[in-house]
């Protein structure tokens, strides 16, 4: 049996070890995460102490945005709840659309009242309202309630800033502002079709007990708040809007704000998802707070009541996520994606399926989204034309579907619906299926009216254009060119040369193999290394990431390389001091060059990295005892593309290109590489 099919055994018997445990032993998520990551990496012959801090750097690497997420939004969610804006909008909602239409207003107060806070919390919010409305309207309870709930379900699993969606937001490496507006797009039509729609269809074929308990003695929430006492509509849909309008103006400024933009630095800022939730909650505290004359010891009651509820959730969170780094580390997220590029799998399919296996089985959408996310990830990062945004929604919608007796969301429709198991399973269960089914179907056509879908080869007049590429090649000039120590000189000549009255122009070029640009190839420190012919193109095309390394910083250490977010990616390029002094076009060689240092390498190669890029001549340290960098990268098939020009890209996502001459029989060659910023 080959290495990556033991990988691929590994992974499946995590993934069945994980829904055992939690569907049929009732175990916290939490811990199972943890045994099962700590096992799934010894067995893939990590050494045991790596496997440990591969979950703790998982672990940290989720929670140092998703807490801060968490814990913003929750207050935000709170202080909408107790100053009455939740329900002076569900109100005013429910008003402009009339009585006969009020399933379709509940259905947008979900989704609209749904961003800042989870699903239980709005729930309990809002369910007040509509045993009110269903009291006061002789409307069936399930005709008015499913719209409400579908409104809810749609907004936590698909649209960030909720932490399952923010926590594919993160795995998939996708534009925050671009997933919101597309989230938008597919969520409207998605809960309409699994809301209003199938209410309206279904409300006549489920008759409820003429009593409900909890309807009679349920009140929570400001639901009897007197409308002269709420704050008014524009500030509650303002207050809870403007994160998203800041998210999305952080987008909006990257499609059309070049990129030294002072006013795209602030929109950057301001835009990101714990600045755009600090501010929104500072807000929130002023106009909903002390404007509403509540005093700072209620205030402060408030944010302290709505964070206990959070700890699970953050817990199962982070524990994803060590799964998550220890199924890249262990090699199993190479072997994955592997196995799914030969296949052609959609990668939307794929994530859906993982997610609706894993949801349907464990009843958690939040353990759905983060195991599935893992997986995809690596897979995402290699193929063509999966959209990073549209992987958020696809995983998302299969994180929602088939709710039954093992979600908790299932037991709470159920009590305050009063209804019994069958009816339960007609309605919520049918309902959140259609959320996963249509949400998918409305992905999968964004991605063709968009363009982020693959599609057939262009025809005539379409197709590959140089838009957007940039040349990151040094260039050759004997004169500016530097040449490392000890290495043959440049010399550049004219055979024949027009402007000497000669009828043609040729030139004869004198240089090594390791000359500017160049490549690497394993033969140049590993015996039985490959050549430079027999590089495959895999790891010379694809997605790669610009890692910024301060200008003080000479060795790239494990220590320094962990500072920065570089996993989940199998093409990483380092742009250091050489950059920001020009070296590269500077003659004279310096020996104080930015390296990789060994241990760095060893965390690289470990990962599934599958290229190395450096922005001066060589990767290793100057004057080192052995070259151990490159006996590391080399010596697990990794090429080394050196003496890269990076000074017209900054950090982030990149579309790479890097191909050398196919010179046979040798150790490295010249190359050309072009990027452009990554969709």
């Amino acid at each position: 049996m080959s290495a990556d099919a033991r990988l691929l055994l590994y992974a499946l018997a995590a993934v069945v070890a994980l829904i055992v445990l939690i569907a049929r032993f009732k175990l916290h998520p939490f811990v199972v995460l943890i045994v099962v990551s700590l096992a799934l990496g010894a067995a893939a012959g990590m050494p045991l102490a790596n496997v440990v801090k591969a979950f703790q750097d998982g672990v940290a690497g989720i929670l140092g945005l998703i807490a801060i997420v968490v814990a913003l939004g929750t207050m935000l969610g709170k202080l909408m709840a107790e100053s009455g804006a939740a329900t002076r909008i569900a109100t005013t909602l429910i008003a402009r659309f009339g009585e006969r239409r009020v399933h379709w207003a509940l259905m947008f107060v979900g989704f609209i009242v749904g961003i800042p806070v989870f699903f239980q919390v709005g729930f309990v919010l809002l369910i007040p309202l509509v045993f009110t409305i269903a009291r006061r309207s002789g409307l069936s309870l399930v005709k008015i309630g499913i719209p409400l709930v579908a409104g809810l379900s749609v907004v936590h699993g698909m649209v960030p800033p909720h932490p399952a969606a923010t926590l594919g937001v993160i795995a998939y490496h996708a534009d925050l502002g671009r997933t919101i507006g597309y989230a938008i797009l597919v969520g409207l039509p998605t809960a309409a079709l699994a809301g209003p729609i199938y209410a309206t269809w279904i409300s006549p074929r489920i008759s409820l007990p003429a009593g409900n308990p909890v309807a009679e003695q349920f009140t929570g929430g400001n639901g009897g708040m007197a409308l002269d006492v709420m704050p008014s509509f524009g500030i509650s849909i303002f207050t809870v809007l403007l994160p998203v309008l800041l998210m999305l103006g952080a987008s909006a400024g990257d499609v059309t704000l070049d990129q030294p933009s002072a006013l795209r630095a602030g929109l950057d800022f301001l835009g990101g998802p714990i600045v755009a939730l600090l501010v929104a909650l500072l807000f929130a505290f002023w106009a909903l707070g002390y404007r509403r004359h509540f005093t700072r010891d209620q205030l402060l009651k408030f944010a302290n009541d709505c964070l206990a509820p959070t700890a699970t959730i953050l817990l199962v969170i982070g524990a994803g996520g060590g799964f998550n780094r220890v199924l890249i580390e262990s090699g199993v997220g190479k072997a994955i994606a592997d196995v799914a590029i030969g296949s052609r799998a959609s990668p939307l399919l794929l994530a859906w399926t993982i997610a609706a296996l894993i949801r349907i089985a464990t009843g958690s959408a939040t353990v759905a989204m983060t195991t599935s996310a893992g997986i995809v990830a690596p897979i995402a990062a290699v193929m063509p034309g999966a959209s990073p945004e549209l992987l958020v929604l696809a995983t998302g919608a299969g994180s929602l579907v088939l709710s039954h007796v093992n979600d908790s969301g299932f037991w709470l429709i159920k009590e305050f619906f009063n209804m019994t198991v069958p009816q339960t399973l007609k309605t919520w269960t049918v309902t959140e299926t259609i959320i996963g089914v249509a949400g998918l179907g409305f992905t999968l056509l964004l991605g063709l009216l968009v363009g982020c879908t693959p599609r057939a080869t262009a025809t005539r007049g379409g197709g590959l254009t140089a838009q957007g590429w940039v040349d990151v090649t040094a260039t050759l000039d004997p004169a500016t060119t530097p040449v490392y120590e000890g290495d043959a000189p440049m010399k550049f000549d004219f055979l024949k040369d027009m402007r000497k009255g000669d009828k043609l122009t040729l030139s004869v070029y004198s240089m090594g193999a390791h000359s500017g640009t160049h490549i690497d190839a394993p033969m140049h420190f590993i015996a039985t290394g490959a050549p430079v012919e027999q590089l495959k193109l895999d790891p010379l095309i694809g997605l790669a990431r610009v890692i910024v390394i301060p200008d003080s910083v000479q060795a790239i250490t494990a220590a320094e390389l962990n500072k920065h977010d570089w996993r989940g990616v199998q093409r990483v390029l380092f742009r250091t001091r050489s950059t920001s002094h020009d070296w590269m076009d500077s003659v004279s060689f310096h020996r104080d060059f930015a390296y990789v240092a060994p241990d760095a390498a060893q965390l690289l190669a470990d990962a599934g990295v599958v290229l190395v890029g450096v922005d001066y001549i060589s990767a290793e340290q100057f004057g080192a005892p052995a070259p151990r960098t490159h006996q590391i990268l080399l010596g697990r098939g990794i090429p080394i593309v050196e003496g890269l020009d990076l000074r017209p890209v900054q950090a982030g996502d990149y579309d790479l290109i890097v191909l050398p001459l196919k010179v046979r029989g040798h150790e490295g060659a010249p190359a050309r590489a072009i990027m452009r910023k990554s969709s």
